[in-house]
Parts: structure tokens; C-alpha cells; sequence
């Protein structure tokens, strides 16, 4: 990235006449930015949500009028009724939830034009998504998901910024549903380590994967109240090879709020929030946190997995797929496993429909 970055077209004053006719430049080139696809979600999705708390209180009516009433199945029919109006309450809450998240990638021509503007500043390419991620993405092992916003810098190490919601995430991710990342590429393929922010956005409830408690690694110092430090089995001697004291130092002033993760040969700083925004202050301190890391990644191309030198089968070996550099190994993995969030929706979803049977069968 340059240095310093130049923020000049984030903060200067626009007008509408320049606004238009950036847009229309833009849509000549992505006709994907219209994102007409995501506005009909977000009807859908804002639909769901007005109209969910007024089923649930007729809901509620009929529950009310069903007791009223008496009768033999009156057992029956409100568990039923009962069933029916949690499922549509937790249906009208996830709706919310997405509505409120996909409202803020909506097009905006203003602050396309202000990212276009910012891209050419310093010497990056925009699309404005969405857009599939493609097959050598660096977050494509995550699962399906649509990219928004990607700024990439030249080369083959070049550096990518964007916001990006999963689909259908895989099990062994880590990362929330919405948010932005910026990807580094690595000289070398390095064990999955992730450092957890402590001060980023909490998601109690998160659906993504947890990873298992027996993997946190303690820090020295007082960095354990800014990270948590997650490594693999048999890796934990190299994950403090590769955060040494130093290091840790420059991520807690540069990074706090953003969690790391490496991947093979990517390292990625992920938010729950969009990183990829129109405020100039927050790309003057994301440009500050790669900065402080750009030497100590080249420092890291020095290391080399033991395992490898002394000839053990499948363990920390560099091979190749389709071009992209990975540590074939299970160990070389952080181990996952459901997440609270996943456990009470299922949980959830499956208590409902086992009720739903019993009050039919009651019958």
C-alpha cells in the first residue's frame, strides 16, 4: 500500500452533477453494482420483518380465543397455535437481523464515487460487487459468499479490502456472517492461527464455528486481555515463533477490534463490521495496522515446519492446489466444533417441530 495513504477523496466535498456521472461510468463497467437481486431480498427480508410482530399478536389473539372457548382439544389446538407463532417470531427476528445488515450494503452512488476516487488515489482497482468470490479468493474456503466493495493493490502480494456476507458457511469457519476483511499474502504456507480480538463486537449467539477451547495458548505480559491466541495441536511452539513479544506489541496498537487469522499463505484481519467504508479515519488506521505488519510478514518467510525436515507422514507438508499454497495437514488445523448460536437454533427448530408432532398426536 502507499505510504501514507491518501484519504483526500474520502473527505472532500462531492457534487451530485460528478456523483451521477461516476455512477452511471461505474454501471457501464459493473452492471452487477445496480444489485437488483438485493433489492429484492430486501423487500422480502423487510417485509418479513413489518409484518411478523402483527402475525404474532394475532397469534396471540387466537391463542387467547382458543382458551376462551374450552373444549376437548383446546390442549391440542394452543400448542399447536403455541409452535406456529415461536417459529414465525424466530423467523421475523433472523429477517430483521438480515434486513438490517444487507440495507447497509445497498448501492449508494456516493460512496461508490468516493471509493472509486479513493482506489485511483493510491494506486488500487474497485469493483463494486456483489459479486461471487472467485475460485483463487483468498476467504472462498469459507463457503458460498457474496464479495462488496474489493479494493486490491498490484502485484502478486497484493493486499485485498472487502465486505462480504456468507451464504452457507463451512464448518471450519470462524468468521461472523457479515463483515470485512483484509487480505495479505504470506511468502509461505504457515500453520491456522488466529488471534481472537477481545474488544471486537460480541456475538454471543454467532452461528459461525467455535473453536475449542484447548487450543488458547497463553500470552506473556498483558496481551491476554487484548487477544486470545488459538493454535493446533503440535503448532503451539510455532504460533509464539510467529506472535513474539514484538509483534504482540504493534497488533494491540494497531489492531484492537480486528481479529487475525492465517490461512496457508494468507493472513486475514477480520471485523464483524464492514471494513470497506467512505470514513477517512478508519482506512488511516487499517493502512497503519498492515503497515505494522508488513515487515514482520516477511520476517515470517523464514519459517519452516520441523515436521517436514524430520520426514513425518501428512504433517505440515507445503503442497499446492490449483496454484494456492496450504499445510496438508490435520494438525495443522485449528479443530472446531458447533457454536452456542448453533446449538439453540437447532435446538430450537427441533423442539418446535417435536411439539408440533406431540399436539397432533394428541389428537
Amino acid at each position: 500500500m502507499t505510504t501514507p495513504i491518501d484519504t483526500t477523496a474520502l473527505a472532500e466535498p462531492v457534487h451530485r452533477r460528478d456523483v451521477g456521472r461516476s455512477w452511471r461510468a461505474l454501471v457501464a463497467a459493473h452492471p452487477e453494482a445496480r444489485d437488483l437481486a438485493g433489492v429484492f431480498r430486501r423487500f422480502v427480508l423487510g417485509f418479513a420483518t413489518v409484518t411478523a410482530p402483527i402475525g404474532l399478536l394475532a397469534f396471540v389473539l387466537v391463542v387467547v380465543a382458543t382458551i376462551g372457548e374450552g373444549g376437548p382439544d383446546v390442549v391440542q389446538a394452543v400448542m399447536v397455535q403455541s409452535v406456529i407463532g415461536g417459529l414465525m417470531l424466530f423467523a421475523g427476528v433472523i429477517c430483521g437481523w438480515a434486513w438490517v445488515r444487507l440495507r447497509r450494503r445497498r448501492p449508494r452512488p456516493r460512496v461508490h464515487h468516493r471509493l472509486m476516487g479513493f482506489a485511483a488515489a493510491n494506486g488500487m482497482t474497485y469493483s463494486p460487487g456483489p459479486t461471487k468470490a472467485a475460485l483463487g479468493s483468498p476467504f472462498r474456503r469459507r463457503g458460498a459468499l457474496n464479495l462488496y466493495r474489493v479494493l486490491r493493490t498490484p502485484g502478486e502480494r497484493g493486499v485485498e479490502f472487502a465486505n462480504y456476507e456468507l451464504i452457507n458457511s463451512t464448518m471450519e469457519n470462524t468468521a461472523p456472517q457479515f463483515g470485512g476483511y483484509c487480505a495479505l499474502r504470506l511468502p509461505v504456507a504457515l500453520p491456522n492461527i488466529l488471534l481472537q480480538s477481545e474488544e471486537g463486537p460480541r456475538r454471543p449467539l454467532h452461528t459461525s464455528a467455535a473453536l475449542r477451547e484447548t487450543q488458547v495458548l497463553q500470552l506473556e505480559g498483558d496481551f491476554d486481555r487484548y487477544f486470545r491466541l488459538y493454535s493446533p495441536e503440535g503448532y503451539e511452539r510455532d504460533a509464539l515463533y510467529l506472535f513474539t513479544p514484538d509483534v504482540m506489541a504493534r497488533l494491540v496498537d494497531h489492531l484492537r477490534g480486528l481479529d487475525v487469522e492465517i490461512v496457508d499463505d494468507w493472513m486475514f484481519l477480520i471485523s464483524a463490521r464492514d471494513l470497506v467504508t467512505d470514513r477517512a479515519e478508519r482506512w488511516e488506521a487499517l493502512a497503519a495496522a498492515v503497515d505494522a505488519l508488513d515487515d514482520r510478514i516477511e520476517r515470517w518467510g523464514r519459517w519452516r515446519d520441523e515436521r517436514v525436515a524430520r520426514g513425518e507422514p501428512g504433517i505440515g507438508a507445503a503442497v499446492t492446489d490449483g496454484g494456492a499454497r496450504h499445510v496438508d495437514s490435520g494438525r495443522g488445523r485449528l479443530r472446531t466444533s458447533w457454536s452456542a448460536g448453533t446449538i439453540l437454533v437447532v435446538g430450537f427448530v427441533t423442539l418446535c417441530f417435536v411439539g408440533l408432532v406431540v399436539a397432533i398426536n394428541l389428537g
